[in-house]
């Protein structure tokens, strides 16, 4: 996706990575090349679906995880916007890590927040169900706050896949 389709306010690095020992994170072994790319969008309701469409073309649509990554990142995205300073004129930041088996996606809002996303389990409840999903659906989740930003990362694990312009990532 080039960023000046997704809209104004968008900024995207993407760029496969030495991953080395002791990164904050790290899901592979030391040297494995990793695909890693990130994406800036403002807070706004659309960057939701942006994000979506960067996660899938990101993975690609065959990835066996992709569904899983795409709504984990469609309700982490929405958190920012509607609980953080990122949906009142700021931006968040979604990357998107794999290495071996393993896939971390992460979204980092302006901001840090007055209480830490943790799992709803009203069933009468209108909303706050986000963080419920990304429980069942991730392998383990977590938060970062680290100068005035929140990131909220999630982890899937898969067995092997190609990346979509054919390269295989690295077996661990």
């Amino acid at each position: 996706m080039d960023a000046a389709m997704a809209g104004q306010g968008v900024r995207r690095d993407n760029a496969p990575r030495d991953v080395q020992d002791g990164d904050p994170g790290d899901p592979g072994d030391p040297g494995d090349t990793a695909l890693s790319t990130t994406i800036t969008l403002p807070g706004v309701e659309r960057s939701v679906a942006v994000g979506r469409r960067f996660v899938r073309d990101t993975l690609g649509t065959r990835h066996p995880a992709l569904e899983k990554v795409a709504l984990s990142v469609s309700e982490l995205a929405t958190n920012a916007i509607m609980h953080t300073p990122s949906g009142d004129g700021g931006h968040l930041t979604i990357g998107i890590r794999a290495t071996g088996h393993v896939i971390r996606a992460e979204v980092t809002n302006d901001g840090t927040m007055a209480t830490k996303p943790r799992v709803r389990r009203d069933a009468e409840a209108e909303n706050g169900r986000g963080i419920l999903i990304i429980e069942a659906l991730a392998e383990s989740w977590g938060v970062i706050e680290d100068s005035g930003t929140t990131t909220v990362w999630v982890e899937f694990r898969d067995g092997s896949w190609a990346l979509p312009d054919g390269h295989q990532v690295p077996e661990r």
